[in-house]
């Protein structure tokens, strides 16, 4: 037990340094930061490019202060608003440092004067006139100030991060432009799904239907016929055709949700999808699974979706199909040869397109006429 206890007592002694030092930090840095956020305060009505970087400036001081990650800065005014608070913060932290540094010489002074009785220049002792009983004199109401000064930088440090809070904190424009944004979006989603459903309707009523129908027609006259050969001849074209619906059926399957992404992931997905293509297929990935199966599904769509437009409209002879990683989103982008001429208010882009967006993410595609075309989909992944 008294073992224990030690350890515990050392990691808490071990901790509170640790802390002390990254607050002492964070101060020294607001204090080296204070004419920069001047800068970009005055800077503000003439360009905002300097209050975003020193923005992100801050950010990241205050994760080394709390290791808090601070991926979003505040917009606008109360990015402004941020910076002027952060400028004073750094200002009340410069003078704390300063009474600490102030009190260091002095007790340093002291101590020297006291030890080989020479003078204290900081407040023009003569030699001689101090000695340890005026050290002890000075110790209590030294230590008092240190104490207080400690509880100043802690005092900065936290109204640092509340600042910080308050100010990234959406405001009410931010919030209402989200929620029109929000509105968009599932209209663009509820619509993508209405115009995949009828996309699945036609393959199944053109495609797969007809074939069913040809299938019994060939069965039919198989059955009529006398001749043995014939008969055989029908029957063989009867398999076929019963092939070729199962990879209709299979097709329309793939494109409504394939069964390999849910169960191997995203890129032996692609794999997939480039071994069932005609037209050749170039992947290149550096992923494995994605924790997000949402992120995968939307990523697989827009490939599938970016292949199928590639061969059908585009007339491409060759398609390469990269995904990575980039911190926290995915990339997918998808290149092809072909004359380009790419719609992206089309039914297909545009329904992948909202799909990117319900994710957070953004859909770029460029193809000038005559090609080529590069469609990117950046989708955020936690």
């Amino acid at each position: 037990m008294s073992g224990a206890e030690l350890i515990i007592g050392t990691g808490r002694a071990t901790g509170v340094p640790r802390r002390a030092a990254q607050i002492a930090a964070a101060t020294v840095l607001g204090a080296v930061l204070v004419p920069v956020l001047l800068v970009a305060v005055v800077a503000a009505p003439v360009s905002a490019a300097p209050a975003r970087t020193v923005g992100v400036w801050v950010a990241r001081r205050l994760t080394r202060l709390d290791g808090v990650p601070r991926p979003r800065c505040p917009e606008g005014r109360r990015l402004i608003g941020l910076l002027a608070v952060e400028a004073l913060l750094g200002f009340v932290g410069v003078c704390v440092l300063g009474l600490i540094g102030l009190g260091l010489v002095v007790a340093g002074q002291m101590i020297m004067a006291a030890a080989t009785g020479g003078p204290v220049p900081a407040f023009d002792a003569g030699p001689g006139q101090v000695n340890w009983w005026t050290v002890a004199a000075f110790t209590v109401p030294g230590g008092l100030l240190i104490f207080l000064a400690a509880c100043g930088l802690a005092g900065v440090a936290w109204l640092d991060r509340r600042a910080w809070s308050r100010f990234a904190r959406p405001g009410a424009d931010e919030l209402a432009r989200e929620v029109t944004r929000l509105h968009g979006t599932l209209d663009d989603v509820v619509a993508a799904v209405d115009a995949e459903r009828r996309r699945i309707e036609r393959d199944l009523h053109d495609g797969v239907q007809q074939r069913v129908v040809a299938l019994s027609i060939l069965l039919a006259r198989a059955e009529r016929v006398t001749d043995p050969d014939e008969r055989r001849e029908l029957q063989r074209r009867a398999r076929a055709e019963t092939q070729q619906v199962l990879d209709d059926l299979r097709s329309v399957a793939w494109r409504t949700y394939p069964a390999m992404l849910v169960r191997d992931g995203l890129p032996a997905a692609l794999a997939a999808l480039r071994d069932r293509t005609e037209a050749p297929i170039r992947l290149r990935t550096d992923l494995d699974r994605l924790p997000d199966l949402a992120v995968e599904a939307a990523a697989y769509f827009v490939a599938s979706e970016a292949v199928t437009n590639a061969i059908k409209h585009a007339r491409a002879t060759r398609i390469d199909l990269e995904l990575v990683r980039a911190g926290g989103d995915v990339i997918l982008t998808v290149t092809d040869d072909g004359i380009g001429g790419a719609d992206p208010a089309g039914a297909g882009l545009s329904g992948i397109a909202s799909r990117v967006a319900a994710r957070g993410g953004v859909l770029r595609v460029r193809s000038p006429h005559g090609g080529p075309t590069v469609v990117e989909a950046v989708i955020p992944c936690g």
